[in-house]
């Protein structure tokens, strides 16, 4: 994928592509991102539509961001829908304000309700916990979830606490050892602290 990018390919092709998988449908989980990548060419080839023009008209415009966001695009413009959402972080946290309040944005449902409690309920085969492009933490409280970004990005979610922590971030040891776990510690800590 780096390499399509590096010569300025197309995301759409490199995911036409791609013909191997490790597993049929259904009967195992990994997270790989190009799987993302390919959940908005098919909202784009169902709707018609620019995925960044759904986004604003259904989600970010509602929300009232500070900024309007800026996506990272292929070689041919295209945005990436596995990742490259630039926003501030206060609008990230307003995502996961909406989240919180089960999709409802200053009296307005953005989200239907039902489709908030499936996306953060883990439903990845295997016991994974992942729910529609939402993460649970290992002994997540009731309703705990976070959305994660490659280097260090998250919108943690804490319904107990009613607490939501946007981080921005560029932390190239994301993957190192512990630092998954540390971070979701800290998120914790603040959480219960505030």
């Amino acid at each position: 994928m780096g390499q399509v990018l590096a010569l300025g390919g197309s995301m759409h092709a490199f995911a036409h592509g791609l013909k191997q998988r490790d597993a049929d449908p259904g009967t195992a989980w990994h997270y790989v991102s190009i799987d993302t990548h390919v959940i908005g060419m098919v909202i784009r080839g169902a709707t018609g539509r620019e995925v960044a023009d759904l986004m604003a008209e259904k989600i970010t415009g509602p929300l009232g961001l500070e900024a309007t966001p800026y996506y990272v695009t292929d070689g041919l413009g295209e945005p990436f829908v596995l990742g490259g959402l630039n926003m501030p972080t206060r609008d990230y946290a307003r995502i996961g304000q909406m989240v919180l309040q089960k999709g409802l944005w200053n009296g307005q449902q953005i989200v239907p309700a039902d489709w908030i409690a499936m996306a953060t309920a883990p439903s990845a085969p295997g016991g994974a916990l992942y729910g529609y492009q939402w993460w649970v933490p290992a002994q997540a409280s009731p309703g705990e979830v976070m959305a994660q970004g490659v280097y260090g990005q998250y919108i943690h979610i804490n319904p107990s606490l009613n607490v939501v922590i946007a981080i921005n971030a560029a932390d190239r040891g994301f993957e190192d050892p512990g630092v998954y776990d540390g971070t979701i510690k800290m998120l914790r800590q603040i959480a219960e602290g505030l």
